[in-house]
């Protein structure tokens, strides 16, 4: 009896190469799934990062244009030129002297200044009984803006307005708080003013005035003076600075020049 042929199996390829191409692909595409993700992040963080510093920008913008906004200038009494120079105003041969040390962020001088120092102006300034001397004493709560305001009148000063400056100052008092005169509410006052901005920045920037402020604070030191505004009379301080008690101080003074 013949042997029957046994029957080959067919040629089949191995499974395991498959499987190894199929587990490559996934990863492929899994590691290109990544970098997409990867790449998306990426774009995410600049975006979001360009809108911060766009945000950022626009704050530090609209800030800088709240800090420049000021008021208009307060009307200043006119003297005649001759009644003016820098800090001083009054006739130069008056027989009394009236000294102030006063700070331009001191509430109480803003309102000495805005009652009884022109009241005094009228009575005793213009009609050439008196000559006013200001200086600066700022105090070292008010700072650092009480000490950039008194570098500004004297810059302002430079040009001639050292008392337009001075009501000008009083007037937009506290309104920043202790920033209230940093240099770009002081250059915008200045504009206002009609100074010459670019020769007032300059003198503000150098603090060319720095060592004059810091003159009239050692000789405050030296008067004992520890508070603002504080007014002498003839080199007498007068203990209490009220209109009626600064007339009563004024009037004496003139008599003993002989006076009346």
């Amino acid at each position: 009896m013949a042997n029957k042929k046994k029957s080959k199996s067919p040629n089949i390829p191995a499974a395991a190469p498959q499987t190894s191409q199929v587990t490559a692909s996934t990863a492929k595409s899994r590691k290109s799934a990544r970098q997409r993700k990867q790449q998306r992040s990426q774009i995410y963080l600049i975006l979001a990062a360009v809108v911060v510093v766009l945000v950022v920008g626009a704050l530090i913008v609209v800030n800088n244009r709240s800090q420049a906004q000021v008021a208009t200038p307060p009307v200043v009494s006119t003297l005649p030129s001759e009644l003016v120079a820098r800090n001083v105003k009054g006739a130069a041969d008056a027989k009394v002297v009236v000294t102030e040390f006063a700070d331009f962020e001191c509430p109480a001088c803003k309102t000495f200044a805005q009652g009884t120092g022109k009241v005094l102006e009228e009575e005793y300034i213009k009609t050439g009984l008196v000559r006013y001397e200001y200086k600066h004493m700022p105090l070292p709560q008010h700072e650092p803006s009480a000490t950039n305001a008194a570098w500004a009148a004297e810059c302002a000063a430079d040009q001639g307005k050292f008392w337009e400056m001075h009501d000008y100052l009083f007037q937009e008092q506290g309104k920043q708080g202790t920033n209230t005169f940093s240099q770009i509410r002081l250059k915008a006052m200045a504009t206002e003013l009609g100074l010459d901005v670019g020769e007032f920045e300059q003198c503000l920037s150098r603090q060319v005035h720095a060592q004059a402020v810091q003159d009239d604070v050692a000789e405050a030191r030296q008067l004992f003076v520890n508070s603002t505004p504080t007014i002498f009379v003839n080199g007498q301080r007068v203990a209490n600075p009220s209109l009626t008690d600064l007339r009563a101080a004024i009037d004496a003074a003139l008599q003993q020049q002989g006076v009346q």
